[in-house]
């Protein structure tokens, strides 16, 4: 099944049967229905926590430990949670360009699959975390960038 949105009818009437889109358009009250966007992927960009770091994840990652970075990708920005102060509300939620958390050394990509959800909703999403994910709430061990990314994937 395909998850449809409504658009204004003047945007409908373009195309083959232009003229009778406006008019069913119009009487069905000025909008028709459309496709949603195509499903916009996900992933999750892990990075070492600095450089003298890769080696000892290179060994924990073999009995499922290290210490890692997170951040999710949607829509052209990556998400993610740190100890300081960023943007409104003093939020520990912030955005940098995928794989350019300059702080830490990138290690790969994990792809989580695809969403339909619109730009607008994981606008409105990102803004609820921000409210939820205060700066002075975060804990290295308890909620930090991989709490948040995992919270963030699974909404």
């Amino acid at each position: 099944l395909k998850r449809w949105r409504v658009v204004p009818a003047r945007l409908a009437s373009s195309g083959p049967h232009g003229g009778m889109a406006s008019i069913w358009a119009s009487w069905l009250g000025g909008m028709v229905a459309a496709p949603a966007p195509e499903p916009e992927p996900v992933r999750v960009h892990i990075y070492d926590l600095g450089p003298s770091i890769v080696g000892l994840n290179n060994l924990g990652r073999a009995v499922g430990t290290g210490a890692f970075h997170a951040g999710v990708e949607v829509y052209g920005h990556e998400w993610s949670f740190c100890p300081m102060p960023c943007g409104p509300y003093d939020t520990g939620v912030f955005c940098v360009p995928p794989k350019r958390c300059d702080s830490h050394h990138y290690r790969e990509a994990v792809e989580m699959g695809r969403i339909t959800c619109s730009r607008s909703e994981v606008d409105v999403l990102i803004d609820q975390l921000m409210r939820e994910w205060h700066c002075t709430t975060y804990d290295l061990l308890r909620r930090n960038c991989c709490h948040f990314s995992n919270e963030l994937c699974k909404r």
